[in-house]
């Protein structure tokens, strides 16, 4: 399996200096334009896809690991006084485990039926400078592509580690945000109503085997809420970021034989982009004041940690580009009891690194991604290459699929991880 993907990344690096000998626009012809008077649109609008997923693993003996239908709608309404209604519901189910000679013995918690109202939320505005938005939404912070460090809001769906990118991953929150504009400045307050956490994998699914732990999240009470602040601006050529939150952070504690999310702490982050030339160079560092880690199965230390990142994307390939970015996460006043089994084996300073490849042919119908993503300052924790080509068959379906390697290392839990590499499909109905 390490040599496959060592060869397709061999082929990836020769692809990415080859021209698609087509024009933009692909066909030289004349464009007339015609002039429609719509004066009576509609006020709302539904749009969305219907998917059909698949997995196949490669070196288990789940052989197919995952059959899964999605139906993906999004929704808007524009009121009379202009204000704005949209939501997102995203609905699936898992026709793996309704298979007779399936190699799954039982069901993971949440894994054959889903349904999820990720979105739904009333925008306007106040006057020409002040915009409002309440209700479950999704609030993206900083400037990197593939490591989170000052993106704090939202949770993710980590439940197939590596598979897809972080931008696809995230579940809304219920919050209420103001948002006020001055010049190239924009000024945030977010209230934080829902305390929601990031789903990992259950027991029995191809990432775990030990049983499920009972957990303990804070109620959605008045008490419990968050305050989020945010300055950003963007200018010619760079913007920036300046952040603050208050609230549950996304990582449990065992206290006995239960797992709580009251791990509550203030963050502050910045964040820096800059184009130069062809290369964009990001920069990202974030401060949390206390963390709660476990030091055995009942008792706690907080302390603090700091995250950094920098990064580079190159664009001066034709329809592409090549970025690499790493994060160092650092643990202050760190005891040697952190790096168990309780926190995920946290060492005191935590490398992370990704190199990020995209590139699109024949017309831009076909898109090649390739990123490899690793842990450790010289890749020994172990990590995860994933291959993915994307085909547009026309303009309401496409197909798409690839590979993704797990990769072992020195860190227990993803080490576990290896036995998972898979191959995956998938066909997609846009209406």
């Amino acid at each position: 399996m390490k040599s496959l993907i060592a060869g397709l990344l061999l082929a990836t690096s020769l692809m990415a200096g080859a021209e698609d000998g087509f024009d933009d626009d692909g066909f030289d012809t004349d464009i007339v334009t015609i002039a429609i008077d719509n004066t009576s649109a509609a006020k709302g609008v539904l749009y969305g896809s219907i998917d059909l997923e698949a997995h196949y693993n490669i070196d288990n003996d789940q052989d197919l690991s995952l059959l899964k239908s999605w139906v993906d709608v999004i929704g808007e309404y524009k009121l009379d006084n202009g204000n704005k209604i949209k939501g997102n519901l995203k609905s699936a189910h898992d026709f793996i485990y309704d298979l007779d000679g399936s190699n799954y013995t039982a069901t993971p918690s949440g894994y054959e039926n889903e349904i999820n109202l990720n979105e739904l939320t009333l925008e306007g505005s106040l006057n020409s400078k002040l915009d409002f938005k309440v209700g479950r939404q999704i609030v993206v912070w900083g400037k990197s592509d593939s490591i989170r460090i000052t993106d704090v809001l939202n949770p993710l769906d980590n439940r197939i580690p590596g598979l897809v990118d972080i931008k696809n991953l995230r579940l809304g929150r219920t919050m209420s945000k103001l948002d006020y504009y001055v010049d190239e400045y924009n000024f945030s307050a977010i209230a934080l109503h829902e305390n929601r956490f990031t789903e990992n994998p259950a027991q029995y699914s191809d990432f775990k085997s030990a049983a499920d732990k009972p957990t303990h999240t804070p109620d959605d009470q008045l008490d419990n809420a968050g305050i989020a602040l945010s300055l950003t601006g963007a200018f010619e050529g760079y913007d920036m970021g300046l952040y603050f939150a208050d609230t549950y952070i996304d990582k449990a504690y065992l206290k006995g034989d239960t797992l709580y999310y009251d791990n509550k702490s203030k963050m502050v982050g910045a964040a820096y982009n800059q184009v130069v030339d062809s290369f964009l160079l990001k920069a990202e560092a974030a401060h949390f004041d206390k963390i709660k880690y476990n030091t055995d199965a009942n008792t706690t230390v907080d302390s603090a940690r700091t995250d950094v990142l920098l990064g580079i994307e190159y664009n001066g390939i034709t329809d592409g580009s090549i970025g690499y970015e790493i994060a160092l996460r650092k643990i202050h006043d760190y005891v040697a009891t952190i790096n168990s089994a309780l926190n995920g084996y946290k060492r005191e300073e935590e490398y992370q690194q990704v190199i990020r490849f995209n590139q699109a042919y024949f017309n831009q119908t076909l898109d090649l991604s390739v990123v490899l993503s690793a842990m450790g300052d010289s890749a020994q924790d172990g990590g995860s290459a994933r291959i993915t080509l994307d085909y547009a068959i026309d303009d309401q379906i496409s197909v798409s699929g690839g590979v993704i390697d797990y990769i072992g290392g020195d860190n227990p839990m993803i080490d576990s991880y290896q036995e998972n590499d898979r191959i995956f499909t998938k066909l997609s109905h846009t209406f």
